[in-house]
């Protein structure tokens, strides 16, 4: 056939193993005095003798080659999380089970290694912020927002009361 379909009889004469154009049932047989080919020349290994892939192609007709034209080395686009036009809310949704370390500063203050050395139970240690001065909300590190300590149940969680504007915390990098 010209068009590159091929019919069940030349799939099976293909499978079989026999040159197309023999019909189903019909092989090609060795004549007397000959051994059939089952290996390639000089590899010591076994191979089934069957139709070459230029014999294939030819019989897939024209558009097919022999063998596969090469590919040409792909290299991965980086997402962009939040681009116009990509599935930002999907590459969103892949970060939601990412885990934070969420901490809360009650304040900072530095002190001289003989210092700490010398800091026993009792000790009081002074931080920089006043008592009614809101904590600094921290993700991974990273000021996120400010609250105050509430008690609830005999343990201690923070009220939100200001969450840092995006813009404000590239600010604070730079």
């Amino acid at each position: 056939m010209t068009d590159g379909s091929l019919s069940q009889e030349e799939i099976d004469a293909l499978l079989s193993g026999a040159s197309p154009g023999f019909g189903i049932g019909e092989t090609e047989t060795p004549q007397a005095g000959t051994t059939p080919d089952i290996s390639a020349p000089g590899d010591g290994g076994v191979e089934i003798a069957g139709p070459s892939s230029d014999v294939i192609a030819a019989a897939l007709g024209p558009g097919f080659a022999a063998t596969p034209p090469p590919k040409a080395p792909s290299t991965p686009k980086p997402t962009i999380i939040g681009a116009p036009g990509m599935g930002s809310s999907s590459n969103l949704n892949l970060l939601m089970d990412v885990t934070l370390s969420l901490t809360v500063e009650l304040g900072r203050t530095n002190k001289l290694i003989k210092d700490v050395l010398q800091l026993s139970e009792g000790a009081v240690v002074e931080l920089d912020k006043a008592v009614n001065e809101d904590l600094d909300l921290l993700a991974n590190g990273k000021l996120i927002g400010r609250g105050k300590i509430v008690v609830i149940d005999d343990y201690y969680g923070v009220l939100v009361t200001h969450i840092v504007d995006p813009m404000e915390r590239l600010m604070m990098i730079s």
